[in-house]
């Protein structure tokens, strides 16, 4: 549903007061690859600067690649201009951190306003506008302007404004940082079930990592305009060579001074491995006494994973040694666990 093919966007540097232009140019972009199949929910992670905002002004032809492809479906809307890409626009619907709603229309008069734009009127305008606002959870709430609503139900209109076109994308830009703990759950909630039910294919760019384990199929991390890791958010968090390992399922940090090898697992995609209690079991079969030292569990794309930091020693007390420690890694490998050394002392 969405292709990024070789995009690259680059900017002229903008030089300080008084100074002369230099030619130097800044990459925002930089030769981006990326597909999303539709249906699926991808979220985009970065740093201020990765080049995340440029991505989305370019899925919307807000900003003309240098070089390279946007496609949404069948349409190239880097090749298009002024009509044709306002029409390709109404397959993309667009969530922003602030919903920005116009303060004198109630939040009906919100939702009906790209109607309005493309001349829906009448009974269909309507129609669709009640629709919407039972669709987003607001109804009883239609006729207030935004002065009178919460700050979810004020994402709620942007969300519902969003999808009046009917498209097939939705850009979410960081739908969530401007609420608490409890109102982001529901707004994410509502996004996954609007996914569900109409099909929409959604891009979210944020900086939460609990937003992307709660809601993301897949996840991919910008650097410096470059992806340095995407793909299936299970994979992703269970790469220990990947930038994003210790970030999507972080582990506490295990107690100091502990004279012991320790081994950090990821287990929940195994046939043989499915509790802490497991790894334990298996560790004594190689002669090894392991302790928990540190351990979360979390839900990534509707399966629980747990992440453990297990500290290993023989009966005497004392940490096990590099070959014991060998066999017991080849052997979580072979039952399914990732696992990676934390520290062999």
């Amino acid at each position: 549903m969405i292709k990024l093919r070789d995009v690259t966007k680059v900017f002229p540097a903008v030089a300080g007061k008084g100074a002369q232009p230099t030619g130097a140019q800044v990459v925002a972009l930089d030769g981006i690859n990326l597909s999303v199949g539709e249906g699926r929910i991808h979220g985009i992670v970065g740093r201020s600067g990765a080049g995340k905002s440029t991505l989305i002004r370019c899925l919307t032809g807000l900003e003309k690649p240098t070089s390279g492809e946007v496609w949404i479906g069948d349409t190239q809307i880097s090749a298009l201009d002024g009509a044709k890409l306002r029409a390709a626009r109404r397959s993309i619907g667009f969530v922003f951190q602030h919903a920005n709603l116009l303060d004198s229309r109630t939040a009906a008069e919100n939702i009906a306003h790209p109607l309005d734009i493309i001349g829906v009127k009448g009974e269909e305008k309507r129609r669709r506008v009640a629709e919407l606002v039972e669709l987003v959870g607001l109804s009883g709430r239609e006729n207030n302007y935004p002065a009178q609503l919460s700050g979810g139900q004020i994402q709620r209109v942007g969300i519902a404004r969003a999808l009046a076109a009917s498209p097939d994308v939705l850009l979410c830009d960081e739908p969530t940082s401007a609420l608490d703990p409890s109102t982001t759950r529901q707004i994410l909630s509502l996004i996954r079930s609007l996914r569900d039910k109409l099909g929409i294919t959604v891009l979210l760019i944020t900086h939460e990592m609990s937003v992307v384990r709660e809601i993301c199929d897949e996840v991919t991390l910008l650097a410096e305009g470059k992806i340095l890791q995407s793909g299936d958010l299970l994979q992703v968090a269970t790469d220990t060579r990947g930038p994003l390992y210790a970030e999507l399922i972080p582990l506490p940090p295990p107690p100091t001074g502990l004279n012991a090898v320790m081994v950090n697992c990821d287990y929940g995609d195994s046939p043989t491995i499915s509790t802490s209690e497991d790894l334990v079991r298996l560790a004594a079969e190689y002669e090894a006494h392991a302790t928990i030292v540190a351990g979360t569990i979390e839900t990534l794309g509707g399966r629980q994973v747990g992440r453990v930091q297990l500290a290993l020693r023989n009966y005497n007390n004392e940490p096990i040694s590099r070959e014991g420690f060998n066999r017991f890694l080849r052997q979580l490998e072979e039952s399914g666990v990732v696992a990676k050394e934390a520290a062999f002392l």
